[in-house]
């Protein structure tokens, strides 16, 4: 919407500009025209005195007006030079002089009632037009300022309610992380038969809350997570990690939820190292994979491939499911976004997932991607920088 008010706005300016323009060139030929008149008029006069010299019979008077005519308009002076020389040879050629000085009168004036009004007319509407663009563009002016006011102030409050978001979250996850650790270590205390043997139906009862206690420390943990990469990037602790040992922890950690949903996951081409944070890489792939798998539909497979390549390292998970809509990959890696599909299919998520594994990976300087697979389905690639590129990222 910005953007298309800044274009109506150059726009606008545009054909203010010209209209200017236009009215100080109409202005500008009215002057001129209205010059041109008063010139005619002055020379009128000259012509009128020469005419009455003429009349009262002054030869001497006669000569000397109608020299100050010639300086002034050659081209009249041409007109009446016959005339006026016949009545220098003989007095009695006075009328014909006469009737050659009427007629440029009659001329003259003419001209001037040609050139006033419409010089006039030029002048008024462009000295009216030049005074309402004024107007129009001081009132743009001041429209665009209001405007971008209105912008910067949204902006400011945007940012004001996203700094309090974060600071709730942030609050909210530290203050339900301490009762949470409590419940979750009580739990296993009950698990392991620390407060008295548990019938079958009452370790499942336990089962069940332990489930879901672990499933809310998770969501707590991501939570506290995605509050630290909008502060900055994420501090990583970087030893020398096996590509192959982090990705065959992850597809084991995922088997389960691969089983239950008849999914294969294979690993292909797992090996090599990075110098990375391995607690950080294997939340990448865990979440890779797990999203993988419960976007591939039953029967399907899911390849995780992560090894070294020259400068970089590569970790790539690729399923066989419906795919991502195109609308949908440009805010996948946005907090709290959910795709259309796993909206329609009721998949469980928090929309955090990916937003997560792009600030660990944005932490190691590299890039992660996401494109359609070749006959369906969809392949999300993270590369990460090893070697001397990942030497001078660390330090």
């Amino acid at each position: 919407m910005g953007v298309v008010r800044r274009n109506v706005y150059k726009l606008s300016y545009a054909l203010i500009t010209a209209a200017l323009v236009a009215t100080f060139a109409a202005t500008t030929v009215g002057g001129i025209r209205l010059h041109h008149a008063a010139v005619v008029e002055r020379q009128t006069i000259r012509t009128q005195r020469l005419e009455t010299a003429l009349l009262e019979r002054e030869r001497a008077t006669v000569a000397t007006e109608f020299a100050g005519v010639a300086a002034h308009d050659s081209a009249e002076a041409a007109r009446l030079r016959p005339a006026y020389e016949a009545y220098l040879r003989s007095p009695a050629a006075m009328r014909s002089f006469e009737r050659r000085i009427e007629a440029e009168l009659a001329r003259q004036a003419a001209e001037i009632r040609r050139a006033n009004p419409a010089a006039r007319t030029a002048l008024i509407l462009g000295a009216v037009g030049a005074g309402v663009l004024v107007l129009l563009l001081v009132w743009l002016f001041e429209l665009e300022r209001r405007a971008g006011r209105i912008d910067r102030d949204n902006a400011a409050r945007a940012e004001e309610l996203m700094r309090l978001r974060n600071e709730f979250v942030a609050v909210v996850s530290h203050e339900l992380r301490t009762p949470l650790t409590s419940i979750i270590g009580y739990l296993e205390l009950m698990s392991e038969g620390d407060g008295g043997d548990l019938n079958a139906e009452q370790a499942g009862y336990l089962a069940v809350v332990q489930r879901s206690t672990n499933r809310l420390a998770d969501l707590v943990g991501d939570l506290l997570l995605v509050a630290e990469t909008e502060r900055g990037p994420l501090a990583l602790e970087r030893v020398e990690t096996d590509l192959g040992a982090i990705a065959a922890h992850a597809i084991e950690a995922a088997r389960p939820a691969a089983d239950a949903r008849n999914v294969v996951v294979r690993l292909e081409n797992g090996g090599g190292t990075i110098h990375g944070d391995p607690t950080r890489l294997a939340q990448v792939l865990d979440n890779l994979v797990s999203n993988a798998i419960k976007f591939t539909p039953e029967g399907g497979r899911v390849i995780v491939r992560a090894n070294a390549d020259g400068d970089q390292a590569v970790f790539e998970v690729t399923d066989t499911g419906e795919g991502i809509a195109e609308g949908d990959r440009d805010r996948l890696f946005d907090p709290f976004f959910r795709s259309r599909d796993a909206n329609a299919r009721a998949v469980p998520g928090t929309g955090l997932g990916l937003t997560i594994t792009k600030a660990i990976v944005d932490a190691h300087g590299g890039t992660i991607q996401v494109e359609p697979a070749p006959g369906g389905g969809t392949i999300f690639r993270v590369r990460i920088p090893v070697g001397e590129r990942a030497a001078a990222l660390s330090r």
